[in-house]
């Protein structure tokens, strides 16, 4: 699950991410497409928390996530873009990130399954 969302009090493009290793395999490429765009946010406290290289790994339980519950429990990234940038470098930077994910998810599986 990703969730493209544009926070306005941002100074840079971030994400959240929870769960697996596999997330945070997929987040790292993408923030590193977008930057290309769009400056990281590189604060140690991102929206209230803490964070490394513009990598939140809490969160608003329920909010921009899947429901609690859900099996199996989706990968779930979300991207924040900051909403006084330029609208159409926001989406720049999104389509870029998301297409990093696409990239490094098809990777993944692959090394995964041992192909």
């Amino acid at each position: 699950m990703v969730s493209l969302h544009s926070d306005d009090t941002a100074d840079g493009v971030y994400g959240f991410v929870r769960g697996a290793t596999l997330t945070r395999h997929l987040l790292k490429p993408a923030l590193d497409a977008a930057e290309l765009i769009l400056p990281r946010n590189r604060n140690d406290i991102i929206d209230g928390f803490t964070a490394c290289h513009g990598i939140i790994r809490e969160g608003y339980q329920g909010v921009l996530s899947a429901p609690p519950g859900v099996r199996p429990h989706p990968f779930e990234i979300i991207l924040e873009t900051p909403q006084g940038a330029p609208q159409y470098l926001q989406e720049r930077a999104l389509v870029a990130a998301l297409q990093t994910i696409l990239a490094e998810y098809q990777k993944l599986m692959a090394y995964a399954a041992n192909l």
